[in-house]
């Protein structure tokens, strides 16, 4: 008598024991009825039983007495796990909607070593499982960005390598370009001395023959026509040789020259020009038209040449008892380009 009291206390104190824990239990028989769960797992259910009602159609006065099959989607699957004693201790995660349950099954044996029920504690792992797969994302993102990382480090250290390269070849360029500029400078200034010689030179017999030919023209009544048509011929000839010497001396020194840029009024490169070229424009009678000219970036020097070239031609090159009418204008052209026009009425 004093036994069984002894095993319906402790029956007791069990009962009490697992009905207190703060862990989620269940029990079901040896068929997978549930027979028992604990006021902490119905506690929690109770927290999730909307999701329960939504996915299993169940409350959780519905949960007692049932199968738990009815919370599987391979009964058979489960069933032939749960009959192998090898199974056991059986842990899985168990998902239904949103909610994760971490559960852990363990078989109950009586003394003769036959299945006599299982006992189930779970635990809601919901968040912690949220965020450990977000933290999962967090760390295959922050891979990927440490891979594309190294992948942008590397294409850096190959862009750092071909810049050096690039500056290597630029500084190999800049001392070709320097040798080049010098050989360059040598070699202008060869020309201009050559010029400069050349014609002082050749100026003089050309101004001999000139001037001979002048002397033998005005004793014109010894010569026939065809002899003073041939002297005239000689003389211009010779003149023309001398603007021809002017105008290599010119073109050496134009070339030895610097090539400074710089904003400059095309208004007063012309008036410039005309005051140069002022006597030929009297003596032709010129008519020299314009329109206001715009402030280029440009070489000062070069562009009084170019516009005394021009101008001087158009009076030289006129038509016998014509007097030169030069017209000389600007337009913008695409690209910012300014196309400077000169037109004249001669050849």
């Amino acid at each position: 008598m004093t036994e069984g009291k002894t095993l319906i206390n402790n029956h007791i104190a069990l009962h009490s024991c697992v009905e207190n824990l703060q862990a989620n239990v269940f029990v079901a028989d040896k068929d997978f009825n549930l027979v028992y769960m604990n006021a902490q797992a119905r506690k929690t259910l109770e927290t999730i039983e909307p999701t329960l009602q939504e996915v299993f159609r169940l409350s959780v006065d519905d949960i007692l007495g049932g199968s738990i099959h009815r919370f599987h989607r391979n009964p058979e699957k489960v069933e032939a796990i749960l009959k192998n004693p090898s199974s056991f201790p059986h842990e899985l995660n168990f998902e239904f909607g949103e909610v994760i349950l971490r559960t852990a099954i363990n078989a109950v044996w009586d003394e003769t070593g036959q299945l006599e029920a299982y006992v189930v504690n779970w635990e809601d792992i919901t968040e912690s499982e949220k965020l450990e797969r977000a933290l999962h994302i967090k760390l295959r993102e922050l891979n990927d960005a440490n891979q594309e990382l190294v992948k942008r480090n590397r294409q850096i250290e190959q862009d750092e390598v071909e810049l050096k390269e690039a500056h290597a070849e630029q500084h190999k360029t800049h001392a070709y370009l320097s040798i080049k500029l010098a050989e360059l400078k040598q070699s202008n200034q060869d020309l201009e001395s050559f010029a400069t010689i050349a014609s002082h030179d050749l100026m003089a017999p050309i101004r001999k023959i000139t001037n001979f030919a002048g002397l033998l023209l005005e004793n014109g009544s010894r010569f026939s026509e065809n002899e003073k048509f041939l002297l005239d011929k000689i003389i211009n000839s010779g003149m023309r040789m001398r603007l021809l010497m002017d105008d290599i001396l010119v073109y050496s020194r134009l070339a030895g020259s610097s090539f400074t840029f710089e904003s400059i009024n095309l208004n007063d490169v012309l008036s410039e020009v005309m005051a140069i070229l002022s006597d030929q424009i009297m003596e032709t009678n010129a008519n020299i038209q314009f329109k206001p000219l715009p402030v280029i970036e440009a070489n000062r020097t070069q562009m009084v040449q170019l516009l005394q070239n021009l101008l001087s031609n158009s009076l030289k090159y006129r038509k016998e008892g014509v007097a030169p009418v030069v017209k000389i204008s600007a337009t913008m052209e695409k690209e910012g380009f300014i196309k400077i026009s000169l037109e004249d009425n001669g050849f």
